[in-house]
């Protein structure tokens, strides 16, 4: 995952389409889980590929890492960046997958949010470095 504030303290954010198998009408910050092979910094392309903005890997701060526990069971390591400076006009650049992109304030994100980027919004705030989130089969956080 990827933070993308501009100077106001939004965070850029997509509301995923009904269709997402991951998250259905639910608002998520940009960014996905890496492939096996691919490096962290890999992260820096996911930014361009779902809001055409582009961000260099040496731009990239470690804000937090999150050792989540999915609603099947599946436990993941995630590591969620700042991007300290970025370039570019957003735009939805994924119009198949989202039906908006939007600005939110990370003190208070929408009630729709996903449970797992609510948790990483919440930790971005309090300014933790690491948490253990568990999201229940019903999307609920624990």
């Amino acid at each position: 995952m990827v933070l993308l504030p501009p100077d106001d303290g939004r965070i850029l954010a997509v509301r995923h389409n009904d269709t997402s198998e991951t998250c259905p009408d639910q608002v998520t910050v940009i960014g996905r889980k890496l492939e096996s092979s691919e490096p962290s910094t890999s992260a820096a392309r996911e930014p361009y590929e779902e809001t055409a903005v582009r961000v260099a890997a040496q731009d990239l701060e470690i804000c937090q890492t999150v050792h989540y526990l999915g609603p099947d069971g599946a436990r993941v390591i995630g590591v969620v960046f700042t991007a300290q400076q970025w370039h570019g006009e957003p735009c939805d650049a994924e119009l198949d997958k989202h039906k908006a992109m939007l600005w939110i304030d990370p003190g208070n994100p929408p009630t729709d949010c996903h449970p797992y980027t609510r948790e990483v919004l919440a930790n971005f705030m309090a300014g933790r470095l690491y948490r253990n989130p568990t999201v229940t089969a019903s999307g609920g956080g624990a």
